[in-house]
């Protein structure tokens, strides 16, 4: 098993941070091994649901051969990539934005576009997949109540919304209010697309529809050519 990723992604800053870091991380790896302990338990769980769904599509359709070897383990795989798909739920947000830094005298829009995410349909468990582009505006008169973040932090925070059984106009939301509340900017703006499987698989079954969703707060929304700014830099026509 490579260590190297979840290191530098969740240990090292922590790590950095500690007089004595062999005893955090004895408390940490302590707190590792229950957390894994009871996603064990949750994907033994939900495989037993799995395979009674399986079960269920056998009395639904009885020429499927369960016995398949491509239906062997399958339960589990589902199990696993649920809780995968559903890590956002164990993402603490305030982490996420641990790290700030003073504005100072920028006040120019920052904008990170094009961030791919993927999510679940709460109403029907289907993926839906697509861009998030988020945009902030610092607000410079509020001294160092105002910060910015590093860009990968942007791009976190919309995985930490997307990551969980979400509806998009909730995410859209989501991600603005965290920005909003961490950041304390002089406005926010988030626009998302959308490709929802619930849509492009089965009922109207419209492969190539897509959904659009904003939401705005401060500037962005009093300000149309502030709003204007923000689509023509992520390629979109106000």
């Amino acid at each position: 098993m490579a260590f190297e990723h979840s290191f530098n992604r969740d240990l090292a800053r922590k790590l950095a941070r500690q007089a004595d870091p062999e005893k955090f991380l004895d408390k940490e790896m302590g707190e590792m091994r229950k957390r894994m302990l009871e996603l064990n338990a949750a994907r033994e769980k939900m495989a037993e649901g799995y395979q009674i769904v399986l079960e269920g599509l056998k009395k639904a359709f009885p020429n499927i051969d369960l016995s398949d070897k491509n239906l062997d383990g399958t339960p589990n795989r589902m199990a696993r990539a649920l809780i995968e798909v559903c890590s956002g739920l164990g993402t603490n947000e305030k982490e996420i934005f641990s790290t700030t830094f003073p504005a100072e005298n920028y006040n120019e829009v920052i904008i990170l576009r094009d961030i791919d995410y993927t999510s679940l349909c709460s109403h029907h468990f289907f993926p839906f997949t697509g861009k998030a582009h988020v945009g902030y505006l610092p607000d410079t008169s509020q001294g160092n109540e105002s910060r910015v973040v590093g860009l990968s932090k942007l791009a976190h925070i919309v995985d930490c919304h997307a990551q969980r059984p979400q509806l998009q106009e909730r995410l859209c939301y989501n991600i603005m209010d965290s920005i909003k509340n961490e950041l304390k900017p002089a406005g926010v703006m988030v626009v998302i697309e959308g490709s929802h499987g619930c849509l492009t698989c089965r009922s109207a079954k419209k492969a190539n529809a897509s959904m659009v969703t904003s939401a705005l707060h401060g500037k962005f929304q009093d300000d149309p050519k502030l709003r204007g700014e923000f689509l023509s830099l992520i390629g979109k026509q106000s």
